[in-house]
């Protein structure tokens, strides 16, 4: 049997779901349990590769269990992945055709297995697995649930009225067309069509517990295949069976006919053996054979009678129990009847090695679940050798995940501490249980061979002490030089003096906070989650512009739980002050946070409604995701308003510039406009359609009644009409996707370079710009560049950090300290940027007793302290091209670069397209050439992506060998050097490397 084996990818805390993702690896084969929001950014942080996730199995049709599912599937499929398959209760094909308008792609096929709630089933079962799933249902809910049932309507068109059959083939034909490896055939594609969904096959619980919610939960009992025993080969010659073919078939389990003397039984030894050596040589008879031919009868040869004892499989159960009712369903006869074969009691009469016992249970459960007498008692049925690896926030330490962001922040904290500091966080559970492991980040559970719970050594930085103590380990230890200058340009930012606003109208805003939660563009990086800011206008509550994936755990973690939080305002007082909600445009990179941002606060069950603008398809995705779980659109608490009704020139409230007439709305739209201004003390707000390549994109110009004016710009390429409508801003956020030496390609993808940014900021005449979007080709800073003296103070934003526009005029001043640190921090994923971590592989993690736990506080530390490591930011890599041909040239720097972004397309996809290259050098070969080298190009990378490109220069070809070669298909290219050193590539005398070394 191939090996086995359990990882928990993330544990329940501020930044990730309560109901965790663990990955199952049987050999090559990588099956997923649960992908929750964060799913993919966790994934990059630990450097856990999810191309091998076949199979995704979710117990529950939640955001806390599907969240990161778009996110996830645009990344496979980006990265190369024809094919997935996903495994969840009913509900799944009707909750995937909702992201239709954002998630789809062309190259991947989804496949959709719904599982029903009524028995337990085998879902699933491969040559390394059998995947059971177990329906925990509320009794109360059974009463009014009901089978589907046929439709008899012939219509082919989408409706909102299909039901049964229909609505089943409406979902199928969306996921056909949505994520497809073939072209669609004539006429309309119907995941593109605005028309709403039938309504789900479950509707939502009414009552109980789980109201408002999703009722059916599954649990998962997942059992490797029995171990065939040895076959023995003495035992199958005393039956006469002679070596070869039958060997091989009883081995597989197969019975075999076999033909031997009807007195086999009475023969001796030694005429057995001659018996055996005739049948097998197969030689034409003499004499002497015929007088060893017996009469003889056919007999069957079953395998047992030749096989060892088989070895049982190794077993883990997926326990989702998240309600009360849902453990009463759980004790259930109907249910128990499915866990019964897995326990003691069942197995006692069997040998050790026949035993079908679990050896893990992952419990994902509130802790009055985990605690009640019934559970209690229930786990204790599987016997004292299954490690029950639990699931509960109160039981769990609340570590931060994304801890290479957080290394940043306390270096940049040197520079300013309140504006960089790293949010709060948890080494010690806020209780003990002896009878539970702790779920967290990279526990490892070996299932075939079985061994205990360990903890694998980590690739991330880790925080295992308080921040306080945390401070020394923040310096860059295999530079001191380095580091010891970049405290000294800190130091001396720290020290600045304050820089009063240009004007007293660009003051006006100076108490307004920033808190940019996400700063990155497309897809979340460990440096950079996607785009979102938070608006702090203090006594008067928050905003929130954009709401990429994770934006609410990202907010959860900077303010910590519950009311008070971490410093006396937590997510709870946040959510509950929150005013207003702008998404931009329909890219799931800019929305796929608010399902979780509306779903907490409505728990809050708050006295205001939060009103959310957005475009049509938001909305319209929205409205359908709300029948599954609600969201408070439906009940008043949430009111929604079109971004194109607010349009500065023609919408409900025109600029006064405008030559428009008001747009006319009906009088519930306007009360509706009218409460927005007055709960969020706004004097105006407008929105302005942007240049993008999606369509119905705004930005957002809102004026407070004090008279500060902050203008969003979303997803835009320049745009002159921003630059109209927000004139005078005190603060514009405008996004900066692209360095200034990329435009075509910034053009080519809707999007700003930093120069273009500065510019409409410059033309807009902002008293102040804040710089965001930022691509994660650039995976900490991108290259500010020279700027005007006139320009605005410019801020640059950085995940989780918060600054007023008093903060960004003096942090002008640190620019350069910034660059110089972030330029010089080590980086990447070559497991070299850790902050501590285990010395060895991975350590047991033993089982204490109750006194223990409690004296010696056990599980303190996940890890044990080293100092940091570090490793180089760039790498640089040579290459030369080498040609027979006489008129043959170096490639210009612009071939390389272009050569070089389609070679890391074509291998790597989406996220070889995501790697920024850098030519400081294209031209003839420096020093001596090797023969036949007619160039050299010098490339600058992140080291976390070298070799991809390192990879994509071996295998270029075709059309990318053409572009990279300056259309010299004849032309080859070679890898010659890679150093982090520029000083090791060459003389000095190179211009691009004079200027690097200064």
């Amino acid at each position: 049997m191939a090996p086995m084996s359990l990882r928990v990818l993330a544990a329940p805390s501020s930044d990730t779901s309560h109901v965790p993702t663990l990955v199952l690896q049987c050999d090559a084969i990588k099956y997923m349990f649960n992908a929750g929001e964060g799913t993919t950014r966790v994934s990059a942080q630990h450097r856990a590769s999810n191309t091998r996730v076949e199979h995704i199995f979710l117990t529950r049709i939640a955001t806390e269990t599907l969240g990161g599912i778009p996110g996830l599937l645009m990344t496979l499929a980006d990265g190369g992945r024809t094919s997935i398959d996903i495994h969840a209760p009913t509900n799944l094909k009707y909750a995937l055709a909702t992201t239709r308008f954002y998630a789809r792609r062309d190259t991947m096929c989804v496949r959709a297995h719904e599982i029903g709630w009524q028995e337990t089933t085998t879902c699933y079962q491969d040559d390394h697995i059998r995947v059971q799933a177990v329906p925990l249902l509320p009794l109360s809910y059974k009463e009014r649930a009901s089978p589907k049932e046929e439709s008899n309507s012939d219509s082919q068109a989408p409706s909102a009225k299909m039901s049964g059959a229909d609505a089943d083939k409406w979902w199928d034909a969306i996921l056909r067309d949505a994520w497809k490896t073939q072209a669609s055939g004539p006429g309309p594609s119907p995941s593109r069509n605005p028309t709403p969904l039938p309504k789900p096959h479950a509707e939502m619980a009414q009552e109980g517990e789980s109201a408002g919610r999703q009722a059916a939960v599954l649990c998962y009992l997942v059992a490797g295949h029995a171990r065939r025993g040895k076959f023995d080969a003495a035992q199958a010659a005393a039956l006469g069976i002679p070596s070869g073919p039958d060997f091989a078939r009883l081995s597989k389990g197969e019975d075999v006919d076999i033909q031997r003397p009807v007195d086999w039984h009475e023969m001796d030894q030694a005429a057995r053996k001659q018996w055996l050596q005739f049948i097998k040589g197969g030689k034409k008879r003499s004499r002497a054979d015929l007088a060893v031919e017996r009469k003889l009868e056919t007999v069957r040869i079953h395998s047992h009678q030749v096989m060892g004892a088989s070895r049982a499989g190794p077993v883990f159960f997926y326990m989702h129990v998240p309600t009360m009712e849902h453990l009463s369903a759980l004790l259930q006869e109907s249910a128990q009847h499915a866990f019964q074969p897995y326990t003691v009691a069942a197995n006692a009469h069997l040998e050790e090695t026949q035993k079908i016992l679990p050896h893990v249970m992952f419990h994902a459960v509130p802790l009055q679940v985990w605690q009640d007498p019934r559970y209690v008692a229930w786990r204790g049925t599987f016997g004292p050798q299954c490690h029950h690896i639990v699931a509960t926030p109160e039981l769990c330490a609340d570590t931060l995940n994304y801890t290479s962001s957080a290394l940043s922040l306390l270096r940049l904290s040197k520079m300013d501490a309140h504006a960089f500091s790293v949010p709060g966080y948890r080494l010690e559970p806020a209780l003990y249980d002896h009878a539970a492991i702790p779920a967290q980040a990279n526990l490892f559970v070996q299932l075939q061979p079985k061994a205990a719970p360990t903890l694998s050594d980590p690739i991330a930085p880790v925080f295992d002490e308080p921040i306080q103590a945390m401070e020394h380990k923040a310096g860059l230890l295999d530079a001191p030089e380095t580091w010891a200058t970049y405290c000294r340009m800190a130091d001396e930012a720290r020290q600045a003096p304050p820089v009063p606003p240009a004007s007293a109208a660009a003051g006006l805003a100076d108490h307004v906070e920033f808190v940019t939660l996400g700063t990155g563009s497309s897809m979340p990086s460990k440096y950079r989650n996607v785009l979102s800011t938070l608006v702090h206008i203090p006594d008067e509550g928050y905003l929130i512009l954009d709401a990429g994936e994770s934006t609410y755990f990202q907010m959860a973690r900077r303010f910590g739980p519950g009311r008070d939080g971490w410093a006396g305002q937590g997510i709870e007082s946040v959510l509950r002050q929150l005013k207003m909600l702008f998404v931009s445009h329909i890219h799931g990179d800019h929305h796929m946070g608010v399902v979780r941002i509306l779903l907490e606060r409505r728990k809050l069950a708050p006295s205001k409604p939060l009103f959310l603008v957005t475009n049509n398809y938001t909305r319209f995705y929205l409205r359908e995701y709300d029948r599954i779980e609600a969201l408070g659109l439906r009940d008043g608490s949430v009111i929604t308003l079109d971004n194109e009704m607010l349009d500065w020139q023609s919408g409900i409230d025109p600029d006064p510039r405008s030559s428009s007439p008001p747009s006319k709305v009906s009088g519930i739209v306007r009360r509706q406009w009218e409460a927005l201004l007055r709960e969020a003390n706004l004097a105006s707000i407008r929105t302005v359609s942007v240049q993008h390549r999606a369509s119905h994109c705004y930005g957002l110009v809102l004026t407070h009644k004090r008279g500060w004016k902050l203008v969003f710009s979303g997803d835009t390429m320049p745009c002159q009409a921003l630059a109209h409508a927000g004139k005078d801003a005190t603060v514009l956020i405008h996004e900066a996707t692209m360095q200034d030496d990329e435009v075509e390609l910034a053009a080519a993808k809707g999007h700003s370079t930093i120069g273009q940014a500065l510019q409409i900021a410059y033309d807009m005449r902002a008293s102040h710009v804040l710089l965001t979007h930022f691509s994660q080709r650039y995976p900490k800073l991108a290259r500010l560049g020279a700027t005007r003296a006139d320009m605005p103070p410019i801020g640059i934003a950085f995940d989780m950090a918060r600054m007023t526009p008093a903060d960004m005029r003096r942090l002008v001043a640190a620019h350069e300290a910034m660059a110089f640190l972030l330029e010089s921090e080590p980086g990447g994923d070559a497991g070299d940027e850790s902050t501590g971590g285990n010395d060895k592989a991975a350590q047991p993690m033993a089982m204490p007793d109750k006194a223990k736990s409690m004296s010696e506080e056990p599980r303190k530390r996940s890890c044990t302290s080293r100092h940091v490591q570090t490793s180089f930011e760039y790498r640089y890599v040579v290459l030369a091209f080498a040609s027979s041909h006489n008129e043959a040239h170096a490639p210009s720097a612009l071939s390389v670069r272009v050569g070089l972004e389609q070679a890391l397309q074509e291998m790597h996809g989406t996220i070889g397209a995501g790697v920024a290259v850098d030519v400081l050098y294209a031209g003839p070969p420096t020093g001596t050439p090797a023969q036949r080298v007619v160039g050299e190009a010098v490339v600058r990378v992140a080291s976390e992506y070298v070799d991809n490109l390192v990879s994509a220069v071996s295998g270029v070809c075709g059309a990318a060998l053409v572009a990279l070669t300056g259309q010299q298909p004849a032309m080859r290219v070679s890898v010659q050097q890679v150093t982090h050193n520029p000083a090791m590539l060459g003389s000095g005398s190179r211009s691009w490397m004079a200027e690097l070394m200064r």
